[in-house]
């Protein structure tokens, strides 16, 4: 919770979280826009439901109200912490983030390969972590063992790939591919 409201109230402008001997890699150019749009029109919905809910109860207006603040915080803080927390690769792992939601160290000997040509079977897999969120992924990378996913509501299984929309995925791949030792496309 402190995290949100750190976000969503006190962050804005200066750097993205880069640790010290990482390269960071954006994603929010494709993604934020569209969760803009989504609060865009979270706040309208809000602004009608309580204007209308107002007219008839006082009461109910203002546990919307208490209600709909916290949701319109939380979105704002997952849409600033796209762009504070890109995915990184270190000297000895990837580590995939996707704002608040995401954020797994994947050692480069667990990863397999990666693959620049996504189908939509890749990305509506079980097996696949979608870190690309609302677009659609640019890269998917194999991963070898794979990774174990934990779920407060479901079993899932454990994720064979994860699917990222990177911004700039053709220097990300030549990293990746010289951080594995070739060619792994």
């Amino acid at each position: 919770v402190a995290t949100i409201l750190h976000m969503a109230l006190l962050r804005w402008g200066g750097p993205a979280d880069v640790p010290a001997g990482n390269r960071a890699f954006a994603y929010h150019r494709h993604l934020a826009p569209m969760c803009v749009a989504l609060l865009v029109m979270q706040v309208i919905e809000i602004s009608v439901l309580h204007l209308l809910v107002a007219h008839w109860s006082r009461t109910a207006a203002l546990v919307l109200l208490a209600v709909s603040v916290p949701m319109l915080l939380g979105l704002i803080a997952l849409i600033k912490s796209f762009r504070y927390r890109p995915v990184l690769v270190g000297p000895d792992c990837v580590r995939v983030r996707a704002g608040l939601l995401i954020d797994r160290l994947i050692p480069f000997d667990g990863i397999a390969g990666f693959e620049p040509q996504v189908t939509s079977d890749m990305v509506r897999a079980p097996t696949t972590l979608n870190a690309a969120l609302l677009a659609w992924p640019n890269l998917v990378l194999r991963l070898d063992p794979p990774l174990p996913r934990a779920s407060a509501f479901r079993r899932r299984p454990p994720a064979d790939r994860i699917a990222l929309r990177l911004d700039d995925v053709d220097a990300f791949q030549r990293l990746l591919a010289w951080r594995l030792g070739g060619d792994t496309g």
